[in-house]
């Protein structure tokens, strides 16, 4: 089990993740935000829908998430207009391995139309693909500036898809922009904020869209260090949606994004 250090609450790691982290360069700035996928409120004893008794200003839990937003227009019968589909307040569009709209299933790239992020969709034909499903990657950036942030090189995870079967980071995201994923070469790491843009708070193993990211394991790298140990990196838990540091030398995921049109 990777060693992790782990935000202490669901409110601290969404907070820290929204207002603490700085996209490194070439990235750009999430905005505007997704919603939580959270419709649901808790009356103190078990989740249930949200209404004034149990969540208004006058209650005993006011103020909660599911109130509120998108996700909350889905649930009211008002919901604001998609340009794809997607769980509750997402926006999602299934796009084919040259980057044209498709219907979700067997698509290689999801457009988020709310963020405007494009992100890489898993294969699970089996090893020798070079994005299956159950490869497993060590963190390393070779223009880290940040003492010890380079971490080891190679890994065992990967099944020979990798040059030298360097296992890691920087390799995948060399030999996908190689490959020209969804006909772009701008692929990279996602930043902590970013990754976290997909997660579906009211969906649990996995706590994302499935109709559009199938294939979903639990540990996923993101392109940030961990300030305090630069020998750690963030991660983001699609089990329960938690962020966490993990040693660069431990073996996540990895789902790329890319910026722009």
């Amino acid at each position: 089990m990777p060693k992790l250090y782990a935000m202490p609450s669901a409110a601290a790691r969404w907070l820290a993740a929204l207002a603490l982290l700085t996209p490194y360069a070439g990235a750009q700035p999430t905005q505007p935000l997704n919603d939580t996928g959270q419709a649901q409120c808790h009356d103190g004893a078990a989740l249930a829908a949200c209404a004034i008794a149990n969540t208004g200003s006058a209650a005993a839990y006011p103020g909660q998430d599911g109130r509120f937003g998108r996700d909350a227009a889905y649930v009211h019968g008002s919901p604001v207009p998609k340009t794809g589909g997607g769980a509750a307040g997402f926006d999602f569009s299934a796009l084919d391995a040259g980057g044209n709209a498709t219907a979700p299933g067997g698509h290689d790239c999801v457009r988020d139309n709310a963020t405007g992020l494009t992100w890489e969709v898993k294969q699970n034909g089996g090893t020798s693909q070079l994005r299956y499903e159950g490869h497993l990657y060590t963190w390393y950036d070779s223009s880290a500036s940040h003492p010890g942030s380079q971490s080891s090189q190679t890994g065992l995870a990967c099944h020979g898809t990798l040059p030298g079967n360097l296992c890691n980071t920087q390799a995948y995201v060399n030999a996908v922009n190689a490959a020209g994923l969804c006909g772009k070469t701008d692929w990279r790491l996602p930043t902590r904020r970013e990754l976290l843009s997909i997660v579906h708070y009211g969906a649990h193993d996995p706590a994302i869209d499935t109709a559009y990211f199938p294939s979903t394991a639990p540990y996923w790298w993101t392109s940030d260090s961990y300030a305090p140990d630069p020998l750690h990196a963030w991660s983001v838990n699609f089990t329960t949606g938690n962020s966490s540091a993990g040693e660069k030398t431990d073996v996540f995921s990895i789902r790329l994004v890319r910026s722009g049109p």
